[in-house]
């Protein structure tokens, strides 16, 4: 194909290219808007993962401080009775609570015993993680009426 130069001192014929050089402000503030655009979301899914790794964090303490009070109740070591919103002594910052339900179990000499761990920032407000944890264990009471009795006799 043969290029001619026209009148403007421009080739004509084959592509024709514009004589300007660089981007438009429009293209430039569109770039922009998209690039910001971009790093919203990005940095809101950044956002979404911290808070679910915290409250997964949280969760998971609540599990193993409910299985640790449940353990101590069961083996003995604390009494069998019901309590409400007992901090625990090893918590440095003060925002966990336990608290102890302990009912009859539904046959004679069986308890059914419920542990619930809270952890709430402000002692007055909602827990922004809990766990729940039901067993049910002997009356530790019947073995000693009845190694009370048997001593007695």
């Amino acid at each position: 194909m043969r290029l001619v130069r026209g009148s403007a001192g421009r080739f004509c014929g084959g592509n024709v290219r514009s004589g300007r050089r660089g981007l438009s402000l429009l293209e430039v503030l569109v770039s922009v808007a998209v690039f910001m655009g971009a790093m919203t979301a990005i940095m809101f899914a950044l956002n979404v993962g911290q808070r679910a790794e915290v409250s997964a964090r949280l969760q998971s303490e609540a599990v193993l401080r409910c299985e640790s009070v449940m353990g101590e109740i069961v083996a003995g070591v604390s009494e069998a009775v019901s309590s409400d919103d007992n901090p625990f002594l090893d918590d440095e910052t003060g925002t966990w609570y336990w608290s102890a339900d302990v009912t009859a179990g539904g046959a004679s000499g069986l308890l059914q015993v419920t542990v619930v761990v809270e952890h709430r920032p402000e002692m007055t407000g909602e827990p922004n993680a809990a766990f729940s944890l039901v067993r049910y264990m002997r009356d530790p009471q019947l073995f000693l009426d009845a190694a009370i009795e048997g001593g007695s006799q």
